[in-house]
């Protein structure tokens, strides 16, 4: 096993960056979390059918991790509050429990329709436009979970919280007359509802955690969260996002498996008049918030948050809009997708201190808690559950924080052990200075990564359309809708020949290449003459023989079929884009070849 080192975040460097919905390209510096590489040979993803009408699936899911507040929950957390406001601040919980009050009524169609989407290998949704997930940021600033503290796996070791355990536990065999009864969570509300028992507040916090949390039994207080709830009660931190997040990883692995198999059932006709049962214990409102926050079409009308309110108060008791078709809505949503919903101002709603004005670095050594977090939100790691550990990889979702994105590497796992995940989670940050954008700052893609993008698509459309004709003569509607960038790329590529080797035949000088050799390390490699970075790949439009000329002066560089780069604001302006889409591919690669020998001949003066 290599050992945990501390490493850096952020790379800063000038690249050749576009917008992700296509356009002309800028050379500009960039800011890309860690790590990326020059190019991926593997195949990406396997997309699922966007077309297919999730609703009529053989397939009941019971979402048991998201309930309602009890009768009489608001009741005992206002009482509470007044008690214990200070120390539920201090353990970083305040706002969790606060939402615990709210009404969240589940759509099951969003939830389906993300599901369906999800990556079980990267921990992403992978949408016919782009790559985005839930994240570390999504979990502190939507469930008011804490990303910093101990590990929820810590153990009680004092001997006065050891004494408190002991007392919750025979209570538990009083209500329940004997230890082979669970617990019922009003059975316990009642017997320590204002009732001023010195372990109340220990109690309190013991429903909380196994109704609202991490539950395991339906209506059971749990034995599990006993040595959670004592180190909050005494104002412990306890990191709750990382096990939150990896209960929802792990659920949304679960629910995109049982869509598949329902697929299948349904496409074979085996068991088709059978339901299919999964349960989530995992809090999977916060799923559909999520898709809430960022997909203006799938949202109810929110509420206005008053003053002091936390983030999820917007979606208290919000009708479902009842959309008919979700996964059209998602599939094509490229356009109005809000990568940053939390860095636009609410009224009434404080923004946390990692949303700035203005871009800025700051000190590593002297960051608060709030940019302690942020730095915790861009580095790929181990997310340590009480029952599952899951991967982290945020660099494959960049614009989800600001920054820019260029193709992700593979990240090895530490997740031998949960004491080895946990290590990793908590290793030091080996910059000395942390990025902060922009709260307004509209991040790019590099060009190379779009192009991987596009041909990733276009490979998984083919393989959609192999699999529909093969499909026992059942026919499968692959007309999903599509971005504008994917429609107009598709109508250049007319011709079949998406999967076939490129063979450059123009010389090319050899330049180092950054690839990715399978183990989470980076390997250099020489590109031969006459190849193309990445033409030993499979690409879109087949042949990519060209002979345009370059032409270099003062005023910048001239290449034919009406590209031209301008040195000093390094614009790059495609006026004609007519030609096959894997000649428009090479150039960009050209383009991409002659901004690194450019760098490195600047770097030599």
């Amino acid at each position: 096993m290599a050992d945990l080192e501390q490493t850096s975040i952020i790379e800063h460097r000038e690249e050749l960056m576009v917008s992700l919905s296509g356009g002309n390209p800028t050379l500009r510096p960039a800011h890309f979390l860690k790590p990326s590489v020059s190019a991926i040979e593997d195949p990406i993803f396997e997309l699922q059918n966007p077309s297919l009408n999730l609703s009529d699936l053989p397939l009941k899911v019971a979402f048991k991790g998201s309930r309602d507040p009890q009768r009489k929950w608001e009741d005992w957390v206002d009482r509470m509050k007044s008690l214990h406001q200070i120390t539920w601040k201090k353990a970083g919980i305040f706002e969790a429990i606060i939402t615990s009050t709210y009404q969240i009524r589940i759509d099951t169609d969003i939830v389906l329709g993300l599901g369906s989407r999800f990556c079980s290998e990267t921990n992403t949704f992978v949408f016919p436009w782009g790559e985005a997930t839930v994240t570390l940021e999504d979990v502190l600033v939507l469930g008011g979970y804490s990303v910093l503290g101990d590990s929820v796996l810590g153990t009680v070791e004092i001997e006065e919280l050891g004494e408190i355990d002991e007392k919750l536990l025979r209570v538990r065999t009083e209500i329940t007359r004997g230890k082979s009864r669970k617990a019922d969570q009003h059975q316990w509300t009642n017997r320590f509802m204002n009732s001023g028992s010195e372990i109340e507040h220990e109690a309190f916090l013991v429903l909380w955690l196994s109704r609202h949390v991490f539950p395991n039994s339906f209506n059971n207080v749990g034995k599990h969260v006993h040595h959670i709830a004592i180190r909050l009660a005494r104002g412990i931190k306890i990191a709750l996002a990382p096990a939150v997040l990896s209960r929802i990883y792990r659920d949304l692995r679960l629910l995109k498996e049982a869509i598949v198999g329902s697929m299948i059932s349904r496409r074979t006709n085996e068991d088709g008049d059978e339901l299919g049962l999964i349960d989530l214990w995992a809090p999977m409102h916060l799923v559909q918030i999520w898709g809430w926050e960022r997909f203006p079409s799938l949202r109810p009308i929110p509420n206005l948050i008053e003053h002091g309110e936390p983030r999820m108060a917007r979606w208290n008791k919000a009708k479902r809009p009842g959309i008919e078709n979700v996964g059209s809505v998602i599939d094509s949503a490229g356009d109005s997708f809000q990568w940053r919903p939390f860095a636009i101002s609410e009224k009434s709603w404080l923004l946390y201190e990692f949303y700035k004005e203005r871009e800025e670095w700051v000190s590593c050594t002297e960051m608060d808690e709030d940019l302690e977090s942020f730095a915790r939100f861009l580095r790929a790691c181990e997310l340590v559950g009480l029952d599952c550990i899951e991967q982290y990889l945020p660099h494959r979702v960049a614009m989800q924080f600001g920054m820019d994105q260029d193709l992700p590497g593979r990240v090895a796992r530490f997740n031998e052990t949960p004491e080895i995940a946990w290590e990793n989670y908590t290793r030091p940050i080996g910059d000395a200075k942390l990025y902060v954008p922009s709260r307004l700052f509209e991040s790019d893609v590099t060009t190379r990564y779009l192009k991987w993008w596009i041909r990733s698509n276009f490979v998984q459309e083919k393989n959609l359309r192999k699999k529909s004709h093969s499909s026992e003569g059942k026919k499968v509607d692959n007309d999903a809708p599509k971005t504008k960038r994917i429609k107009a790329a598709k109508s250049i590529a007319k011709d079949e020949h998406i999967l076939e080797s490129s063979q450059c035949t123009e010389p090319q000088t050899p330049s180092p290449l950054i690839a990715d050799n399978g183990d989470g390390k980076e390997m250099e490699s020489q590109i031969k003459p006459g190849e193309q970075p990445g033409c030993n790949e499979a690409v879109m439009g087949g042949s990519c023989q060209f002979t345009e000329n370059v032409i270099e002066s003062r005023e910048g560089i001239q290449i034919d079929n009406g590209i031209s780069i301008n040195k000093n604001e390094g614009e790059i302006d495609i006026d004609h884009i007519g030609f096959p889409v894997s000649e428009l591919e090479a150039r960009i690669s050209r383009l991409e070849n002659f901004f690194a020998q450019l760098k490195a001949a600047r770097a030599r003066r």
